[in-house]
């Protein structure tokens, strides 16, 4: 989380991103190539977004696999999406203080169905805090 740089992801970088995201599971070029069917990225422009990406911390290195005669480098994301949408939010100028006003917002945007869900979830998440700062409201 240290080595991030404020530069922010172009779209294709974030698709990629969410790819990783999605499959949450290490991925090399030749397998991403062959998930990304639906985009025009050939391998030349993957290879250049990888690189991108492990510059900006977004991504990491954790191993090789053969895929025919070479072998291949193996990526993870170095980020979470969580995280990510939390440094955007925070290269908008909205800080820590903003946080309850984004989880009302988030609330008032969420549909019926997801809003006692949502509720729940930033329930445990106080909770957990609590406990994690020995504030147990008691």
């Amino acid at each position: 989380m240290d080595n991030y740089k404020e530069e922010h992801l172009t779209g294709s970088e974030e698709e990629l991103m969410e790819i990783f995201w999605e499959r949450k599971a290490p991925l090399t070029s030749v397998e991403i190539l062959e998930i990304a069917t639906g985009y025009s990225w050939n391998g030349k422009y993957l290879h250049r977004m990888l690189r991108s990406l492990l510059k900006k911390g977004m991504l990491q290195v954790c191993g090789t696999v053969q895929c025919g005669t070479q072998y291949a480098r193996q990526f993870l994301p170095a980020v979470t999406k969580e995280q990510y949408a939390a440094r955007l939010v925070m290269s908008k100028g909205m800080g820590v203080s903003s946080l309850a006003g984004i989880a009302v917002a988030m609330v008032d945007e969420a549909d019926e169905s997801e809003e006692e869900e949502l509720i729940q979830q930033l329930e445990e998440i106080i909770e957990g805090l609590k406990n994690k700062n020995g504030c147990n409201g008691d």
